[in-house]
């Protein structure tokens, strides 16, 4: 192969090394406890459904509670079906616990994301992302 072609083909590499992007490069990062989750998911939803002062300590322990729920799903094994209904119906019970901490309002826009956020793991799966 002549120099050229060598370093074009270099620098076609590093243009798209360049674009991958930096979550990509996290993959061997410890994942996260239950309480960084229910962390993660309270500060989320702190900004997206504007909490107030008073639901947010409620909101968080209803996310801390949850999370721990699911890491006991994840850790019990078993088969895949009934670690996916228990997941669900965790998740049911989550939100009719934040149905009656949140204002209809708030609730209805929690949905509407969760649902959106559902979407777009969907379509990342389906283009075969993560």
């Amino acid at each position: 192969m002549s120099t050229i072609k060598i370093s074009i083909l270099l620098a076609a590499l590093v243009a798209i090394i360049s674009h991958i992007p930096a979550t990509a490069q996290t993959a061997d990062r410890t994942p996260l406890t239950a309480e960084q989750r229910a962390q993660k998911w309270t500060d989320w939803m702190k900004t997206e459904l504007a909490l107030t002062t008073e639901q947010e300590p409620k909101v968080h322990a209803i996310n801390v509670k949850y999370a721990g729920q699911m890491e006991d799903i994840k850790a019990e094994g078993g088969d895949r079906r009934s670690r996916f209904k228990e997941a669900k119906d965790n998740n049911k019970a989550k939100d009719e616990e934040l149905k009656a901490v949140l204002t209809p309002d708030q609730f209805t826009k929690y949905t509407e994301k969760k649902q959106e956020m559902r979407q777009k793991v969907r379509e990342n799966r389906k283009r075969g992302g993560k």
